[in-house]
């Protein structure tokens, strides 16, 4: 995403593929979405070379288990395939059908690009303001803790409609 003029130039980078300047944000989502892990890098940083810190600090929390990991074509070779057998995960690359042109949803893909969609949506991380990286991770985690509130306050029980009980008596 593009960065502001407050991003010092040490933390961020050129991606020549999409045509930013700024830094790059790498997410780790659960099949629903939701985000279990974020890091934050420059622009110039290949996925493929952001990926084993991401596995890393998302296993490096006690408790954590990961067994099979969707990615995209991006997501390959040798020293990524090495920190996921390290951890013993494995990994399936989700790849467009033989033949297919133009815009195709792929469903185990699509999940990570939705989470970004959602994450997107949030003000401060429409663009980068951040000068450190890791306040930018930090802001990623306030908007997804966001989207998830919202997301079980839409479950919550309405007042008045859904609780009837707690409506006034009506004036004679």
């Amino acid at each position: 995403m593009d960065a502001s003029e407050t991003v010092g130039e040490g933390s961020r980078g050129y991606d020549g593929g999409k045509s930013r300047d700024g830094r790059k944000r790498h997410i780790l989502t659960d099949t629903e979405g939701l985000l279990l892990e974020v890091t934050v890098t420059t622009a110039d940083v290949h996925d493929s070379k952001a990926a084993p810190a991401l596995l890393e600090a998302f296993m490096a929390e006690p408790g954590r288990l990961l067994k099979l990991v969707w990615v995209d074509s991006a997501y390959q070779g040798p020293a990524l395939a090495k920190a996921f057998a390290r951890r013993g995960v494995r990994i399936e690359v989700v790849r467009r059908s033989e033949g297919q042109r133009g815009f195709v949803v792929l469903a185990r893909r699509w999940v990570v690009e939705r989470t970004l969609s959602w994450l997107s949506r949030s003000r401060r991380l429409n663009r980068d303001h951040e000068r450190r990286p890791d306040h930018h991770a930090q802001m990623v985690w306030w908007a997804a803790t966001i989207r998830l509130s919202r997301r079980l306050a839409a479950d919550a029980p309405r007042w008045p409609e859904k609780r009837p009980e707690r409506l006034l008596p009506a004036a004679a």
